[in-house]
């Protein structure tokens, strides 16, 4: 058996060496971190005879089989979790030819609801905090939340950071990985921040647009179209105001007080947009009768939510789809805390 430990007291346990390092780093934050009060163990079991009832081809969901397992089809292929997911000990099997990265993605998934559970708030969001207050810019993707960071990075090198997705326990906030995930645009527009065989990298995966050209290139290493670079001060820091995006046509940049209802209901509908698979993971699970241990995930992470919304600032920021200076945004946002 395979034994690897994802994170502290979480432990993945395997017949077959599956390559779990992708996974291990998108927590590199985290890994010394003692997130759980209980060992997490989840036990992976190859099976090529693996064969389910219902057959869907070419399409990824998770449905509920008529022997009472939770069944994640991936292009004919079947992975199984035999119990609920709730639970310290998860038992799977999986088609030995099931997608790698759809089971990165599923243990991603039973990861996010192990947070939940311990009662640590998953927020896809970008922070900064500078001169001893926290900010937690939440919102979709490709509304500015890196750009915004790069500025707070600009402003001050001694400023905490954080990209993608963090953990929000009571008012603190902990980055889940070390590196930031920077496009080629980012690159482009801080381009003090990066040496110069990069920047022209991705001023040329910039140019280029179409793409079997843009594969070609990208797999001979002649093009940056993104890159995950290391930060030092990435790192955990007290919140203190939580801003949440919204972009609209022809609109000034304009920050609003909202109530804890209106950004609550703005959080969950992005995290709900974000993590489709597990809220679709964690209703089926509660929809199989044979399973004791059944969580409202929905309920239990407003509510954290609220918790958080309860201790800090929260307002809403307008901002046209086309503006691109992220450092008037910036600004904006610090004389509004």
């Amino acid at each position: 058996m395979y034994k690897t430990f994802v994170l502290k007291k979480f432990e993945l346990i395997s017949d077959y060496p599956f390559n779990f390092s992708v996974l291990k780093k998108r927590y590199s934050f985290l890994n010394s971190k003692k997130l759980f009060n209980k060992k997490i163990s989840i036990l992976i079991n190859t099976n090529n005879n693996i064969k389910n009832n219902t057959y869907f081809k070419k399409k990824e969901f998770f449905i509920k089989n008529s022997d009472n397992k939770i069944i994640v089809n991936f292009n004919g292929k079947i992975l199984k979790i035999k119990n609920s997911i709730f639970e310290y000990k998860i038992k799977i099997s999986i088609d030995q030819n099931f997608s790698k990265l759809e089971l990165i993605n599923v243990l991603d998934s039973l990861i996010m609801i192990k947070f939940i559970q311990s009662k640590f708030l998953p927020l896809h969001s970008s922070g900064f905090s500078l001169n001893k207050k926290g900010y937690l810019l939440s919102s979709y993707g490709g509304t500015g939340k890196t750009r915004l960071i790069l500025e707070a990075n600009k402003f001050s090198s001694k400023c905490k950071i954080f990209d993608e997705w963090c953990l929000l326990k009571k008012n603190i906030v902990f980055p889940l990985r070390k590196e930031i995930l920077l496009m080629d645009y980012d690159i482009l527009s801080y381009r003090n921040f990066f040496n110069i065989v990069d920047f022209y990298r991705a001023k040329l995966s910039k140019f280029i647009t179409f793409k079997k050209i843009k594969d070609f290139f990208r797999f001979s290493r002649l093009i940056l179209p993104y890159k995950y670079e290391y930060f030092e001060n990435v790192g955990p820091f007290k919140l203190n105001n939580i801003f949440f995006i919204n972009q609209k046509k022809k609109s000034k940049i304009v920050v609003l007080k909202v109530s804890k209802k209106v950004i609550s209901n703005q959080i969950l509908k992005n995290f709900k947009h974000e993590r489709k698979n597990l809220i679709r993971l964690s209703l089926v699970n509660n929809s199989i009768t044979k399973f004791k241990n059944k969580i409202n995930l929905i309920k239990l992470y407003k509510s954290l939510l609220i918790s958080s919304l309860n201790i800090c600032k929260h307002k809403n920021i307008l901002i046209d789809k086309k503006n691109k200076n992220f450092n008037e945004i910036f600004n904006k946002i610090l004389i509004n805390d």
